[in-house]
């Protein structure tokens, strides 16, 4: 009998997580954390390229970031990334610029829409030679579906 209570006693018990489990998915689990609550533009349960590249610049580097909020030094690794700086309409002084333009006077942050303002700005300078709209799509399209680079890191 003391057999029997000693065998459902390991049939109940579960096995413990291994440590690196919930550490490797954590950056997705940031990304979609709200992502089905709201956008502007998509569809429920979907992202727009853009927004998802926003979102993956936004917690880059930082593990309490949640993606809605981008920081400035997150805003200059997208533009350099992304080809958005290219060293001659567009300088790390132009993105800086924009970036303390675009934010609110006491914030550290941009949101989203913010962030398409911002591009909206680079746009004219980097594309001079095509409409605004055109300009807009361009930039869009250097953004769309890339994510910080990590180089130097052994």
């Amino acid at each position: 009998m003391a057999d029997k209570a000693k065998s459902t006693k390991s049939v109940n018990r579960t096995p413990p997580k291994s440590p690196s489990d919930p550490t490797k998915d954590r950056a997705a689990k940031r990304l979609s954390c709200d992502s089905n609550s709201s956008h502007e533009g998509a569809m429920a349960g979907e992202l727009s390229a853009l927004e998802e590249a926003f979102r993956k610049f936004a917690i880059h580097g930082d593990t309490r970031a949640t993606g809605k909020e981008m920081h400035g030094k997150n805003w200059s690794k997208l533009c350099k990334d992304c080809h958005v700086i290219d060293g001659k309409n567009v300088t790390v002084t132009d993105v800086d610029i924009v970036f303390s333009k675009i934010k609110g006077k006491s914030s550290r942050t941009i949101t989203f829409e913010q962030f398409k303002e911002a591009l909206q700005e680079l746009s004219k300078k980097r594309f001079k030679d095509k409409s605004d709209e055109e300009a807009v799509q361009e930039i869009y399209k250097l953004i769309e579906g890339k994510a910080p680079i990590i180089s130097g890191v052994t």
